[in-house]
C-alpha cells in the first residue's frame, strides 16, 4: 500500500523567486524519486499558506530516505497519516556544520540553496547514487570561492576547485582555515605548485580533515582542494576520470578573463568542455547553472555534445533570478 508524503518547502520572502525555487524542487525530488526507483507524480499545493510537494511511494528504505532528506529546498518531511501529517526524522549525512557554505559572505554568491540542489540532481542523473560519501568527488571547475565544494563537504564528499581569480582561492582558503580552526577540527593544511605542460601552471591548497579525532587518528578523512589555475587546463591539472561529478554556475557576463587569455564564455567553454567531459568519471554528470539572457541552451548543449557528453532528459529549469538574470540549468553525462 503506498504511503503518503507531504514535504515542507523552505519559505522565501521574494514572491517570484519563490515560484522559481517551486519549479526547481519539484524537478530535484522526481529526479530523486526516479533514481531511487519510484516513479511517482509530484504535486505542489499550499496548505494555510506554506508549500508542499506531495506523493506517494512505497517502501522507502533507510538509504531512500536519507537522500530524500538531502533535498536542498525542503524544510520538515513529513508522512501522512490518518489524515494527519507525522514528522519524519531527517538522516542528513551532516559531516561538517551546515553552517559552513553559508556563513562566507560575498557580492554576487548564487544562493546556496540553488547550488545545493544541482548537486543532488547530478547525482540523482548519475551512475554514483548509491556509492558511499567517503568515494565521491565533486568538482567545482569554476569555483569562485568555493561554495559548492563547501556543500559537498557537509555531505560528506570530497571537494575540488580549479579558479582563476587569485583573491577568489586566497579568500576560501582563508575562510576554510578559520572555520576548522574555530570549531576544532582536526585537520593538515599543504601547499604545491603545479605544472602545465612543463611550466608551472597553478597553485593547490589542499585541507585534509576529519568530522571527528577518532576517524582522523584512523585515516578516515575527507579532502578539499582548492586550485588557483585556468579552468581549461583542468585535464592537467586534475587527472582524467578522477571526478565523479561537476557542479559549476558559469559567468553572468560576457566576458570571462583567465590569466591573460581574455575570451568569451563560449570561447571558454569551447576549449574547456573536452576537459571536463574527460575529467569525469563515465557515469559522471556535469551540472552547469547560466544566464539565458547572455547564453543560449541550444549553443551549450551543442558544446556539450562536441565535448562527447550526453544531454540529460529534463523537465524545466529554466527560471526568473532577477531583472538581469533568468538562470537555467543543463546536466549532461559521460557515457
Amino acid at each position: 500500500m503506498p504511503v503518503k508524503y507531504a514535504f515542507l518547502l523552505y519559505p522565501h520572502q521574494n514572491v517570484r523567486y519563490r515560484q522559481s525555487m517551486k519549479l526547481l524542487a519539484e524537478q530535484e525530488l522526481l529526479m530523486t524519486l526516479r533514481a531511487l526507483g519510484h516513479e511517482s507524480d509530484v504535486k505542489i499545493d499550499e496548505t494555510g499558506g506554506a508549500a508542499f510537494l506531495r506523493f506517494e511511494a512505497e517502501n522507502l528504505t533507510e538509504r531512500d530516505i536519507r537522500m530524500l532528506s538531502q533535498l536542498a529546498s525542503v524544510y520538515v518531511m513529513f508522512a501522512s497519516e490518518n489524515g494527519g501529517l507525522v514528522p519524519m526524522d531527517s538522516l542528513h549525512p551532516e559531516y561538517i556544520g551546515e553552517d559552513l557554505p553559508a556563513l562566507l559572505k560575498y557580492k554576487g554568491k548564487t544562493n546556496e540553496m540553488f547550488t545545493d540542489t544541482m548537486l543532488t540532481m547530478a547525482l540523482a542523473s548519475s551512475a554514483f547514487i548509491g556509492a558511499h560519501d567517503s568515494d565521491l568527488v565533486v568538482c567545482d571547475p569554476m569555483a569562485g570561492r568555493g561554495t559548492t565544494l563547501m556543500l559537498a563537504l557537509r555531505r560528506g564528499y570530497h571537494g575540488v576547485g580549479i579558479e582563476i581569480g587569485k583573491a577568489d582561492v586566497k579568500e576560501a582558503c582563508d575562510y576554510m582555515t578559520r572555520y576548522l580552526e574555530f570549531h576544532r577540527i582536526k585537520h593538515k593544511k599543504t601547499e604545491s605548485a603545479l605544472t602545465v605542460k612543463g611550466q608551472a601552471g597553478g597553485r593547490e591548497t589542499k585541507f585534509v580533515f576529519s568530522d571527528t579525532p577518532e576517524h582522523f587518528k584512523a585515516g578516515d578523512m575527507r579532502s578539499l582542494r582548492m586550485i588557483l589555475g585556468d579552468t581549461r587546463d583542468t585535464l592537467a591539472l586534475l587527472k582524467a576520470k578522477s571526478v565523479h561529478l561537476m557542479v559549476t554556475d558559469i559567468p553572468y557576463g560576457v566576458q570571462k578573463g583567465t590569466a591573460g587569455r581574455q575570451d568569451s564564455i563560449g570561447g571558454t567553454l569551447k576549449t574547456a568542455l573536452p576537459a571536463w567531459h574527460d575529467t569525469l568519471k563515465p557515469g559522471g554528470v556535469l551540472a552547469m547553472s547560466f544566464n539565458t539572457y547572455v547564453t543560449k541552451r541550444a549553443d551549450l548543449e551543442r558544446m556539450c555534445q562536441l565535448a562527447g557528453f550526453e544531454i540529460v532528459e529534463t523537465g524545466s529549469l529554466e527560471h526568473w533570478v532577477e531583472q538581469a538574470i533568468n538562470r537555467d540549468v543543463i546536466l549532461a553525462r559521460r557515457a
